[in-house]
């Protein structure tokens, strides 16, 4: 990622300027302008994003768009415990807590 402000410091026309006269003012080139305006004729700062750091970013959308529950599966698993058919392989289980603790 890279981020151009083209108020930086560095970057910034009004530090070609002259110090106020009193040691003591303001100096007004390094002050910014109030509320966040930008001075007129300078764009905000600018950040390109890498390819990589877009599909992250909709990879991100798309999980959180997701829904928290499948909705089936629970449907399923109500009717087979009802049924009596619904059977849990502790060995499955153990192995699963184990692997997530390692």
């Amino acid at each position: 990622m890279k981020i151009e402000d083209p108020r930086s410091v560095t970057s910034s026309p009004l530090l070609q300027q002259t110090p106020a006269a009193h040691p003591n003012a303001a100096r007004p080139e390094l002050q910014r302008p109030p509320n966040g305006a930008t001075t007129v004729g300078q764009p905000a700062a600018r950040v390109d994003l890498s390819p990589r750091s877009r599909e992250m970013h909709q990879a991100l959308e798309a999980a959180n768009a997701a829904p928290d529950v499948r909705a089936q599966k629970v449907a399923d698993a109500k009717h087979r415990i009802a049924q009596g058919t619904y059977t849990v392989n502790a060995e499955v289980v153990a192995r699963g807590i184990l692997d997530k603790r390692a």
